[in-house]
Parts: structure tokens; sequence; C-alpha cells
């Protein structure tokens, strides 16, 4: 299975592009908080509007083991500049 993640320069330029979209967050907060080293994985993603695509993210935080998840509207091309696909493994009969 293919996952999609950027860096947290990736999710900082993505966060920018969606700025003024439905689906945006507060900037200066999440800037503060992001691990600076951290990996943000894309949970899912969709067309929206013709126009842009919707993206869930699930990222790390400073001093923190549990995410946080943002939702951000980006262009495709903003999307494809930003994120690499990573191979992970599929989850085992016996987890599931």
């Amino acid at each position: 299975m293919k996952v999609a993640v950027t860096n947290t320069p990736g999710i900082l330029h993505l966060i920018i592009n969606a700025r003024g979209r439905n689906r945006s967050i507060d900037e200066d907060k999440f800037i503060s908080d992001v691990d600076t080293q951290g990996t943000h994985v894309m949970a899912m993603s969709f067309p929206h509007n013709n126009v842009e695509i919707r993206t869930q993210w699930v990222c790390k935080m400073r001093n923190s083991d549990k995410p946080v998840e943002i939702w951000l509207d980006v262009d495709a091309d903003a999307l494809r500049e930003c994120t690499t696909l990573i191979d992970v493994p599929e989850i085992s009969e016996e987890i599931k």
C-alpha cells in the first residue's frame, strides 16, 4: 500500500496554499505547535469543487505522541510538489 507523506516545510507550504479556502487552519497556532522535524501523513484526499483537492492530514506536533488532524483545501500542483509516496505494509489478517 502507498501512503502520501510530507515534512514540516511541505505541510507549511500546503497550509499557506489553503489560506482563504473552505478548509484551512490557524497558521500561527499550527506553526507554534508543530514538530519542526515531524513527518505528516495524508489520511484522505478527494477532488473538491473541480478546482482543488480536499485533504485530511495527521500531523506530528512538538513534545507530543498524539497527532493532530487537520483538513486543507489545496491546489493539485501544490500537493504534488510537497508529498512523497512511500510503501507501507498492509495490515495482517491476524491484527484485524
